[in-house]
């Protein structure tokens, strides 16, 4: 539908789908924006419009509000625009528009509120802004929008609030600040939001000079010294952003001196340090201090004790070394969010914590000793990881806890057995029993009302069979049973479980056959890790179906036979993996998927950058055959290990295809025939082992395999000669590299040297575990 026939000035919302598009002859085009001269208000908001806006929109001289937001328009701001010199109100928020913003905004001379945010405009902000005398409302945010922010923005006087957080902003404030601060009568800013930015050096001192302002926002920029004492000053302020800077210096009771309707206040991840008496008592009632890594240690805050509005609180990385005092369990804080983690608290948990009515505790990463107490049943989030609690959990901790999601105990020194109360979780989402002392069977009673996402009891003396009633759980995605003592199969109730991504259930007593139905019904499966347990007889080729699966360990059994062709159909190996989506997705927000993987001669930690991993371990079973040559179709595979078997015949002589291939194992086996000159070109292989064989000939060399230098890594090879080993190939005194291998060597460059252009992909592997 063409914008100038529409037949209603007001047709939000959603009145119908349609797009602007210019009428066919420059006549039609006159008359229907004749019919429009005269229009006062458009109101298009909240359609589908597409398309881009008429290069004539500004011709329409008397509209006085025009509301486009919410909507699929693209293109550009037509520099036409600036014609509408009646207009007060231009709302474009939320659309496609591109571009840059056009200096003939600036004739906007009754412009009072402009709304460009979440659009795709960049470059930076016109100077002519600063003519708009009577602008009130400037919300600018969600944009890609660079540079700095134009002094002349200073002589917005009647500037009311100014939104432009999450784009790109450079730059220093001090020009802005100071134009605002020089205004006639004092600014009536209220409202300036310049988070998510890349705004650079200090606080501009006449801050304190905006004595209207209620919500200052600057957080996650690269301001750095320290905070303007000024800022004490500001009498209105109720909302304080200064978090994720490069702020230093200490801050004392002056600074907050004056803030008497401070509500909401973030300092965290500074260089700060604050500095407060014991008998301080704030000027405010905050609901909400933030204040992670400000050095408040030792001590922890006694002027808190006050504070009794608060529903979020995180002191987390303070140094405080103190313990918990017994008036803090005593508050009366509903839904309160609590974070103290990453200190050195000290002491045990006061039973009064049963009574404290709080929505989020997370006290991880401290010195907290002690049994654990019962918790409020309102509690929804509860982590007290890497502390030195002991004894069991109490019996009936879970029961009856109907907000209870996330409960994070790891790392510990817990025992006893695990509580069947946990079945009674209704809404229990994460069970993290990690690295404890735990023994007895699992419980026996999950059922399929359960919300239960991620179930982690590895690392612990836990024994009996996997129970059927795991197989309940309907929504389970993570299972970890490793490092336990369980034995029995793997219960066939756990191929209902269909969303699950990762299951670990490696150095166990486990025993029987690897299930054909973990490769025909859990197509979701991303890590299948069930090394160092008992299986017996063959791999079953359905694994190879899942095409998700980018970690496979099957290391450390009594697995025979041959190793199924089709493994080389594992999608996610054959493509290159360059996400970094978490492995669980949502659900790693308040846990982190963990996996060992056993590469490169270590034990490799991965986490943040699992989701990059790929891997087949095979080792120490008694495979055999040939290796086979589909698996040369998975380039996009990091670790190979198949050591430790009885494979046969010849190596695969493109074995350089997998061109991301880190880590090579075939030591320990029974392959034969010359090492294939093609694994000169893995240019990131950092380690190789091919020892214990019956290779014969000279040792490839080039490229990456000049770095190989240990003769280990060739031992058990009686016919194999070159370097790095001491024994010498015949005609090598005339020639330390045959003119035949030269050129073949020199050929296989050629052909795989693209791979250099994924070289900065293998460093995040050691920057990420």
């Amino acid at each position: 539908m063409v914008l100038p026939f529409l037949a209603s000035s007001d047709l939000s919302p959603n009145w119908n789908t349609c797009s602007f598009r210019a009428p066919d002859s420059a006549e039609r085009s006159r008359r229907a924006w004749g019919v429009f001269r005269k229009l006062v208000s458009l109101g298009l908001d909240l359609n589908s419009i597409d398309g881009e806006i008429p290069a004539t929109f500004g011709d329409l001289r008397s509209i006085q509000t025009t509301d486009l937001s919410s909507n699929n328009i693209s293109g550009e701001i037509p520099q036409g625009i600036g014609n509408l010199s009646k207009l007060q109100i231009l709302r474009l928020s939320d659309n496609k528009i591109g571009g840059t913003m056009p200096a003939s905004l600036g004739n906007l001379s009754a412009l009072q509120t402009l709304d460009i945010s979440n659009n795709e405009i960049s470059e930076q902000i016109p100077d002519s802004l600063g003519n708009l005398y009577g602008l009130e409302y400037l919300r600018i945010n969600g944009n890609n929008i660079g540079g700095a922010i134009p002094s002349s923005m200073g002589n917005l006087c009647n500037l009311s609030a100014l939104d432009a957080y999450e784009n790109r902003i450079k730059g220093q404030l001090s020009g802005f600040i100071e134009g605002l601060s020089r205004c006639s009568s004092s600014s009536s800013i209220w409202y300036l939001r310049l988070q998510n930015n890349e705004i650079s050096g200090a606080i501009p001192s006449k801050i304190g000079k905006l004595q209207s302002l209620i919500r200052l926002n600057l957080g996650s920029n690269s301001l750095s010294g320290p905070i303007p004492a000024s800022l004490g000053n500001m009498v209105a302020l109720s909302d304080l952003d200064l978090s994720s800077n490069s702020l230093v210096g200490t801050l004392s009771e002056a600074n907050f001196a004056n803030l008497t309707r401070l509500d909401s206040m973030d300092l965290s991840h500074n260089l700060l340090t604050v500095n407060e008496s014991q008998d301080w008592l704030p000027p405010f009632q905050a609901t909400e201090i933030r204040m992670g890594s400000c050095n408040l240690g030792p001590k922890f805050p006694a002027w808190l004790k006050n504070q009794t509005q608060l529903s979020h609180l995180d002191l987390s990385s303070n140094g405080i070394s103190d313990a918990f005092p017994d008036w803090f369990w005593e508050l009366s804080l509903p839904d309160l969010i609590l974070n103290v983690s990453y200190n050195h608290m000290r002491g045990s948990l006061s039973n009064s914590i049963e009574c404290f009515w709080t929505d989020i505790v997370d006290l991880s990463h401290n010195n907290l000793e002690g049994f654990i107490p019962k918790i409020n049943p309102m509690l929804s989030f509860l982590d007290l990881s890497y502390n030195l609690f002991s004894g069991p959990i109490p019996p009936a901790m879970a029961a009856g806890t109907d907000a209870l999601a996330f409960m994070l105990l790891s790392d510990n020194r817990l025992n006893g057995t695990i509580p069947s109360s946990f079945c009674e979780a209704n809404h229990l989402q994460v069970l993290n029993l990690a690295n404890n002392g735990f023994s007895g069977t699992l419980p026996d009673c999950w059922n399929d009302s359960l919300a239960l996402k991620i179930l982690d009891v590895s690392g612990n003396k836990v024994s009996g069979g996997i129970p059927e009633t795991l197989g309940l759980l309907p929504r389970l995605k993570s299972l970890h049973l490793n490092d336990n003592g369980l034995s029995g199969r793997i219960p066939s109730s756990l191929q209902r479980c269909k969303d699950l991504v990762t299951i670990n259930l490696g150095q166990n007593r486990l025993s029987g056959v690897i299930p054909r139905w973990i490769g025909e019904e859990l197509s979701s499966l991303k890590v299948l890790r069930l090394r160092s347990n008992m299986f017996t007889g063959a791999i079953p080729p359905q694994l190879s179906l899942i095409a998700s699966l980018q970690v496979l360990d099957l290391a450390r059994n009594y697995l025979s036979g041959a190793l199924p062709p089709s493994f080389g159909n594992f999608s996610s190996m054959i493509s290159i993996q360059n996400g970094t989506k978490p492995v669980l997705g949502e659900e790693a927000t308040y846990y982190t998927e963990s996996i060992v993987v056993d590469a490169k001669g270590l034990q490799l930690n991965f986490t943040t950058v699992l989701s990059l991993v790929t891997s087949i371990d095979l080792s120490g079973n008694n495979l055999s055959g040939e290796i086979p040559e589909e698996l040369m179709k998975l380039h996009g595979l990091h670790f190979l290990n198949l050591s430790n078997n009885k494979f046969s015949e010849d190596m695969p002589q493109n074995i350089g295809a997998i061109g991301q291939l880190e880590s090579l194992d075939l030591s320990g086996n029974n392959l034969s025939g010359r090492i294939p000159s093609s694994i000169s070109a893995l240019n990131f292989l950092s380690h190789l082992n091919l020892s214990y064989n019956n290779f014969f000939g000279r040792i490839p060399s080039g490229n990456q395999l000049r770095t190989f230098i240990d003769p280990s890594i060739y031992v058990g090879n009686p016919q194999l000669c070159g370097p790095p080993l001491s024994k010498k190939c015949p005609g090598d005194a005339a020639s330390d590299i045959p003119a035949e291998a030269s050129q073949e060597e020199d050929g296989d460059e050629d052909e795989y040297g693209i791979i250099w252009f994924f070289v900065g992909f293998a460093p995040g592997f050691v920057v990420g575990f």
